[in-house]
């Protein structure tokens, strides 16, 4: 047994997941979180960080362009897996990992690289970068001056991008930027940035294309990858929206925003309690423990400080039109699924909420681009993660449309 057998094996036991979501697929991801936690495997932050790329749902045509790039940037031993069922979970896991430890076929998988970066490199085509390569940017933590964690912008790879008609790309396919003035005047180098679709903590296809000056967002435009089709365990759950399905939703939403902001426990709890309920678990106790985590996210200072002055506005958030902070979109999350979960929410439907379901997943797409002007990095993905953006609901919409 070589070294690289010794690693493979070792690794083996605490593999590093990179998960991506397709839109409509979130029960798919949350139930593969909830098995990695079960097993003790991490979610990996980036491309370099992971061991397996697991794919939850059917993507699109360009959805999967953006999986085969992010794919190319994993580091040996990898393997691939497409969750499209919670029935052979475990078995698809066990699979992969029985993929990362098989020698020849790590071998095999080395060789085929090797020759596809030559070949690409004999024969350049910009067209393969095309907006979808900002997928190893490390988000885990956003760094505002606290210890809630930091947000790494190493090893961004930009991808071939259209720079003001620049055409001057460096080596690798990284291209310089252009000039532009700023709001003093002075000129600053002006840089066409892709977020997404492939970041944790991120909505499922959403594509922000940003034009940056320095690392502050001078415009954006928001778009959708959509699914090539829905599995059937999820298109079971788009119909009437009940009670349960809400707080699975609610808690989900305010684990990733916790997590993103750098509050691991509490992202932990919610997340413990989501995967509950997701296993049909009987939910009488989750209304005081979801009631008891809506109190320590208002008492905390350090998280009121960490998300000061991060405000939605306009009326996408509100229906009076009035701002709403993120911090107080966060309670009322939790505050909401401890309501539902203290009525032992069953099947009971949520009345009229599915119908506004898709208008209002809508209106928070629209208002993205005003949200994020203006904006740095960092503050653009804590906004993001605050709006709860239900990319289902708008993939719903797509396919209703074109019907």
């Amino acid at each position: 047994m070589g070294v690289t057998s010794v690693l493979a094996r070792w690794a083996s036991t605490s593999v590093h997941v990179l998960v991506v979501e397709v839109p409509g697929s979130d029960e798919s991801r949350m139930l593969l979180e909830a098995e990695l936690d079960r097993r003790g495997w991490s979610v990996a932050l980036s491309p370099a960080d992971a061991d397996l790329l697991a794919v939850c749902g059917i993507p699109g045509n360009e959805l999967r362009t953006a999986c085969d790039l992010v794919w190319n940037q994993l580091p040996g031993p990898r393997s691939r897996a497409s969750v499209t069922t919670a029935a052979a979970l475990s078995a698809l896991l066990d699979g992969a990992v029985a993929h990362l430890v098989d020698d020849s076929r790590q071998r095999e998988d080395a060789r085929a690289r090797s020759q596809h970066v030559a070949a690409t490199d004999a024969t350049p085509d910009a067209d393969e970068h095309e907006g979808m390569s900002h997928e190893d940017m490390d988000h885990g933590g956003i760094d505002r001056g606290m210890d809630h964690g930091a947000m790494d912008h190493g090893g961004m790879d930009h991808g071939a991008m259209d720079h003001g008609g620049m055409d001057m790309p460096m080596p690798g396919g990284i291209p310089l930027a252009g000039g532009g003035d700023d709001r003093d005047g002075l000129e600053m180098d002006v840089l066409n940035v892709p977020l997404g679709p492939v970041l944790p903590h991120w909505p499922a296809g959403l594509v922000v294309d940003c034009v940056l000056q320095g690392d502050v967002i001078v415009s954006a435009q928001a778009r959708i990858l959509p699914a090539a089709s829905a599995s059937a365990s999820e298109e079971a759950m788009t119909g009437v929206v009940d009670a349960r399905r809400r707080m699975i939703r609610l808690c989900d939403q305010a684990s990733q925003l916790l997590a993103l902001v750098g509050w691991q426990a509490a992202a932990q709890n919610a997340r413990r309690l989501r995967d509950d309920s997701l296993r049909g678990a009987d939910l009488t106790d989750h209304g005081a423990e979801l009631d008891r985590l809506r109190r320590r996210v208002e008492r905390s200072t350090l998280l009121r400080w960490s998300l000061k002055g991060l405000t939605l506005t306009g009326s996408a958030t509100r229906d009076d039109g009035a701002d709403l902070s993120i911090r107080h979109r966060l309670i009322g999350w939790l505050r909401e699924a401890a309501e539902l979960a203290g009525t032992t929410p069953g099947g009971r439907p949520i009345a009229g909420h599915d119908a506004n379901r898709a208008q209002e997943a809508q209106d928070l797409l629209d208002a993205l681009p005003d949200l994020l002007r203006g904006t740095d990095l960092g503050t653009a993905r804590l906004l993001i993660a605050g709006l709860g953006l239900d990319t289902a609901a708008l993939r719903e919409t797509h396919e209703r449309s074109h019907d």
